[in-house]
C-alpha cells in the first residue's frame, strides 16, 4: 500500500544520504537531466532556426514564444492527470519517455537551408520532424515537471524540520542541470554540429529516465495512483496525450505559416485590457467590501462605470500612440490563444472573489494577483535572456571571458561531459554501499569527489574553452547556484533584525533589478554601433548578476506567496495560474523581442551601427518598463501589505 503523505515515515539509516531520503537524491538527478535537456535544448533552438533553417528574426522568435509558452501551460493539465488518476511516477515516466521521443528528433538536422535566386529553400521534411519533436517536448515536460517537485513533498511527513533543506536540495538540481546545459549542448551545438548540441540533450533525458527507473523503489510508494486505475484508463490518457501531439505541432508551425486578421488582433487586444480593468475592480470591491452587509448588483454599477471608463481610455491611448499598431502587426496565434486562456482565468477569478469569498480571502487574493502580475511582468523581461540577448551576444558581444587562456588548437571537448556521468554513477555506488553499510564514510566521500570534479570541469569549461552565444546562457544558473546560498542568510539575518521586507516589497526589487539589467546591454550596444567592432562580454555577465538578484528577490517570495495567500480550496488552481503568467510572458517576451529584429541579406555583413541602435532602442525600453513597474510596485507596496492580513 502506498504510503500516506499524512502519516509519519519510519526512518531507515539504509533508505537515507546525508540525513534526507534517497528518494530526493533520486528526484534530485532525475530532475537535473530534465532541465539540462530542456536548457541545453532551449540555449540552441533560436540560433538553429536562425541559422541552420535560416528563419528572419521575427520568424525565430514566433516559434521561441510558443514554445516557451506551451512548455508552461500543458504541466497544469499534467500535474491534474497525475493528481486524478495516473499517479506521478507513471505521469513522470510517461513524460521522460515523451521527452526522449522528442530530443531524439531534434538531432535530425536535415539540410541546411539555401538560398535559390532570392528565395530561401528549407528542408521540410526535417521541419516537420522538428515540429513534432517540439510537441513531444512540450508535452513530456507537461507530465514530468509538475509530478517530480510533488514526490519531493510527499517524501516527509508534513511536519518533518527537513523538509524545507530537501526542496533545497532538488532546486540544486534544478540549477546545476540548467547550469552544465549551455556549457555543454550550447557549446557542442554551434561548435560541432548542431546535432551534437542537440543530441546531447537527448542523451542526458535518457540519463534521467534511466536514473528514476532505477530509484523508483526509494519513493516508498507514495507515487502510486490515488486510487486503483483500469488499465483501458490508463491507456486511454496516454492515447489522448499522443494524439494531442498533432495540434501541438501544427500550432507550432502555425505560428509562422497563419497570420490573423488586424481585426482578430484589435479585438483581443481589447477584451484583454477590459478584463485586466475587471480584475482592478475586484480588487478594488475587495477593499471596500462588507462581509456583515451584502450589497445588491445594482450598488456595485458606478464603480463598474468608472473603471469601465478606464478601460476605454487606455485603448484609446493605445490606439493613438501606436502601442496597439505594433500588437496588431507583431502578434502571433499563439499569443492571441494565451489571451484566450488568460480571458477565462480572469472572468473565474472576478466571479470567484466577488461572491465566494470574505473580505480578508478576498484582498489577499488580490494581493497574490498583483504579485503575480509583477511576476508576468520580470519574465517577460527574464526571457530576452534566450532571446535578444542570444541574438545580441552573437552578433555584437566577444564571447570569451579570458580570451588569453582559451584553448586555440583543434576543438577540444568540455570536461563537462565526464563530471556530470559520474555524479549520478556516484549516486548509484553510494546508495549501494549504504544499504550494506550504513555507517560507512565511503558514500558520502563518493559524493563529495562527484562535486568537486563538476566544480572543476565548470571552471575549465568557463575559462579554457571558446564560448558562444549559446554556451554563455549558463551564466544566468551560475549566478543563481552563487547568490542562492547568499540571499537565504540575508534574508535570515534581516527577519532577526525585524528588517526583512515584506513579499511584496521584494517582488518589487525584483523588478528594479530586471529593469536595471539591461543598462549593461544599451551601453554595449552603443558601443558597437559607435566604433563596429564587438563589446566585451563583460556587459553581459553584469547583466545577468543583475538579473539574477531580481530572480532570487523576486521568485521564491512569489511561488511562496501564491500557497499562503490563497483560498485553500483554490491553491492547485492559483498555482497553475501563477505557471500560465509565466507561459505568458514567454510569449510577450517574443513579441518584445522583435523590436530589435534584423535581416541580414545573404551576402552581406552585418551593420553594426544599425544594429546597435536596434539593441539599444530595445534594451533601453525595457530597462525602462521594468523600473516603472517597479517604482509602482514601491508605491502600492504598503497596501498590498495591509491586504496580505499579517500573512509574512
Amino acid at each position: 500500500m502506498p504510503a500516506s503523505p499524512d502519516l509519519p515515515f519510519t526512518r531507515d539509516p539504509r533508505d537515507e544520504l546525508f540525513g534526507h531520503p534517497k528518494g530526493v537524491f533520486v528526484c534530485f538527478f532525475t530532475e537535473m537531466w530534465e532541465r539540462f535537456s530542456f536548457y541545453g535544448m532551449k540555449a540552441l533552438l533560436l540560433l538553429y532556426l536562425l541559422q541552420h533553417h535560416r528563419f528572419g528574426d521575427r520568424a525565430g522568435l514566433d516559434v521561441l514564444g510558443a514554445y516557451g509558452g506551451l512548455v508552461y501551460c500543458v504541466p497544469v493539465i499534467g500535474g491534474l492527470l497525475a493528481d486524478r488518476f495516473l499517479g506521478m511516477r507513471k505521469a513522470v515516466i510517461f513524460g521522460g519517455l515523451l521527452l526522449v521521443a522528442g530530443h531524439i528528433g531534434m538531432a535530425v538536422e536535415g539540410h541546411a537551408a539555401t538560398t535559390v535566386n532570392g528565395v530561401v529553400v528549407r528542408d521540410e521534411g526535417a521541419l516537420r520532424v522538428f515540429y513534432l519533436s517540439l510537441s513531444l517536448i512540450i508535452m513530456g515536460v507537461g507530465f514530468l515537471k509538475p509530478n517530480v517537485s510533488t514526490i519531493v513533498g510527499r517524501l516527509y511527513a508534513p511536519n518533518d524540520p527537513r523538509r524545507d533543506s530537501g526542496f533545497s536540495l532538488f532546486v540544486a538540481g534544478i540549477n546545476l542541470g540548467g547550469l552544465f546545459a549551455s556549457i555543454v549542448c550550447g557549446y557542442l551545438g554551434q561548435t560541432y554540429g548542431w546535432r551534437y548540441g542537440f543530441g546531447a540533450a537527448g542523451i542526458g533525458m535518457m540519463l534521467g529516465l534511466a536514473q528514476f527507473l532505477w530509484g523508483r523503489k526509494y519513493l516508498r510508494g507514495i507515487a502510486e495512483p490515488p486510487r486503483p486505475l483500469s488499465r483501458s484508463r490508463e491507456w486511454t490518457i496516454y492515447a489522448l496525450a499522443i494524439a494531442g501531439l498533432l495540434p501541438v505541432a501544427w500550432l507550432m508551425h502555425a505560428v509562422t505559416a497563419i497570420r490573423l486578421g488586424p481585426d482578430t488582433i484589435r479585438w483581443t487586444y481589447y477584451i484583454v485590457v477590459m478584463a485586466l480593468v475587471g480584475i482592478a475592480w475586484t480588487m478594488w470591491h475587495g477593499l471596500r467590501r462588507d462581509d456583515a452587509a451584502p450589497r445588491p448588483l445594482s450598488a456595485y454599477a458606478p464603480s463598474l462605470l468608472v473603471f469601465a471608463a478606464m478601460g476605454i481610455a487606455v485603448n484609446w491611448l493605445s490606439s493613438r500612440y501606436g502601442v496597439l499598431d505594433f500588437f496588431v502587426e507583431e502578434a502571433t496565434l499563439a499569443l492571441v490563444l494565451m489571451s484566450v486562456v488568460f480571458l477565462v482565468v480572469g472572468f473565474w477569478y472576478a466571479g470567484f472573489v466577488t461572491r465566494g469569498c470574505t473580505k480578508v480571502e478576498a484582498q489577499r487574493m488580490g494581493a497574490m494577483m498583483v504579485m503575480i502580475f509583477a511576476a508576468l511582468i520580470f519574465y517577460t523581461l527574464y526571457e530576452q535572456t534566450y532571446g535578444s540577448w542570444v541574438t545580441f551576444t552573437d552578433r555584437l558581444l566577444g564571447k570569451d571571458l579570458f580570451p588569453s587562456m582559451v584553448l586555440r588548437d583543434g576543438t577540444p571537448w568540455p570536461w563537462s561531459i565526464p563530471a556530470l556521468l559520474f555524479a549520478p554513477v556516484a549516486f548509484v555506488l553510494a546508495s549501494s554501499i549504504s544499504e550494506r553499510t550504513p555507517a560507512s564514510p565511503w558514500p558520502r566521500s563518493l559524493l563529495i569527489l562527484s562535486m568537486l570534479a563538476m566544480l572543476a570541469a565548470l571552471v575549465h569549461d568557463a575559462v579554457l574553452l571558446p564560448q558562444t552565444a549559446g554556451s554563455l546562457t549558463y551564466l544566468g544558473s551560475m549566478f543563481i547556484v552563487l547568490l542562492a546560498p547568499m540571499f537565504a542568510v540575508i534574508w535570515t539575518r534581516l527577519d532577526k533584525r525585524g528588517l526583512d521586507p515584506s513579499k511584496p516589497t521584494k517582488s518589487a526589487f525584483g523588478l528594479l533589478f530586471a529593469g536595471l539589467s539591461f543598462l549593461p546591454l544599451v551601453w554595449a550596444a552603443q558601443h558597437a554601433g559607435a566604433t563596429g567592432e564587438l563589446a566585451s562580454v563583460w556587459w553581459l555577465v553584469l547583466a545577468y548578476l543583475l538579473l539574477e538578484l531580481g530572480e532570487m528577490c523576486l521568485y521564491p517570495v512569489g511561488l511562496s506567496a501564491v500557497t499562503q495567500l490563497s483560498v485553500p480550496r483554490v491553491v492547485s488552481l492559483m498555482m497553475g495560474t501563477w505557471f500560465l503568467a509565466t507561459a505568458f510572458s514567454e510569449t510577450l517576451a517574443a513579441l518584445f523581442g522583435k523590436l530589435a529584429a534584423i535581416d541580414i541579406p545573404e551576402g552581406t555583413a552585418l551593420d553594426f551601427a544599425m544594429a546597435g541602435e536596434k539593441y539599444a532602442h530595445l534594451f533601453e525600453l525595457l530597462m525602462w518598463i521594468g523600473i516603472g513597474w517597479a517604482v509602482l510596485a514601491f508605491a502600492v507596496s504598503p497596501l498590498l501589505r495591509r491586504m496580505m492580513h499579517g500573512v509574512k
